[in-house]
């Protein structure tokens, strides 16, 4: 790789890690992690050109999950209690915690955000790119809410149906 290239992509990196530094505390997508990537594919003598594209999409899409799950579940009205939380874990992220405790809202959420890196990659694709596609939009969200409201209400099956919208 050509040394003024390879400058501009040590400036890229540096700016990044530096905007990580600001955002870490307002986000919970890890930046740090990007730039560690990043350099990883710098210090690799055998790639010959550096595609963003090629950082691993798997850690990615965890933590496109631990960003965008807090603010799903912090929806009084998709969430209107704990368990409600817990249901939408074990059903759809197949994490199963205990009800027993009666822990508060916050705590289930942490829990929870702490259990996705141990989740499979596979299943994590496809639903991250899914709940980021629904998240942003109140218009899903509000059919979302719509649908809860009927007594066979599935979170697969109505995240199954807004991701093809």
């Amino acid at each position: 790789m050509e040394k003024s290239k390879k400058n501009k992509i040590n400036q890229a990196v540096n700016l990044v890690e530096e905007l990580s530094w600001l955002l870490e505390d307002k986000k919970n997508i890890s930046l740090k992690e990007t730039v560690l990537l990043i350099k990883d594919l710098l210090n690799d003598d055998s790639s010959q050109q550096v595609n963003m594209f090629d950082i691993k999409s798997k850690r990615l899409n965890k933590n496109v999950l631990v960003g965008i799950l807090p603010q799903l579940f912090q929806d009084n009205e998709l969430f209107k209690s704990p368990n409600d939380i817990l249901d939408f874990a074990e059903n759809v992220l197949k994490i199963k915690m205990s009800r027993k405790s009666k822990r508060s809202r916050k705590e289930y959420i942490g829990l929870i955000v702490c259990e996705v890196p141990k989740l499979n990659d596979t299943q994590l694709n496809h639903l991250s790119k899914s709940l980021e596609n629904i998240v942003g939009n109140d218009s899903k969200i509000k059919k979302i809410k719509e649908a809860k409201k009927q007594p066979n209400f599935s979170w697969n099956d109505a995240i199954i149906k807004l991701s093809k919208l």
